[in-house]
């Protein structure tokens, strides 16, 4: 009878190139997350699309100019640069700053 005797295993060096590396690295977070239930960010196309002065006026019923004269309290995300940059707003942010919708001309003090 002639029986093989199991063989130690030999190491191998392998190079990867970096986008194979990179993939492998987001897989192996990926199923890191699943098994320890990590919430993940949501993909591109679900995160909130972000509103204008006018957007913010019309759903919390207050005029354009209350919006930006409250812009910074707001969250306002400046786009762009120089005197009037183009402003957008985050609709969980202001669910989060404001209380309550505010009423036409009103405060952001909430007396």
């Amino acid at each position: 009878m002639n029986e093989r005797q199991p063989t130690q295993p030999q190491a191998v060096l392998m190079r990867l190139d970096p986008s194979t590396l990179e993939r492998l690295a987001r897989r192996t977070a990926e199923l890191l997350a699943d098994r320890l239930q990590i919430p993940k960010a949501p993909p591109q196309h679900e995160l909130p699309e972000l509103l204008t002065a006018a957007e913010v006026s019309a759903w919390w019923g207050v005029h354009r100019g209350w919006v930006y004269e409250h812009a910074s309290e707001l969250g306002a995300i400046r786009i762009g640069s120089g005197r009037r940059p183009t402003l957008r707003f985050d609709p969980e942010q202001i669910t989060r700053r404001l209380a309550r919708p505010p009423t036409r001309g009103g405060s952001m003090s909430s007396s």
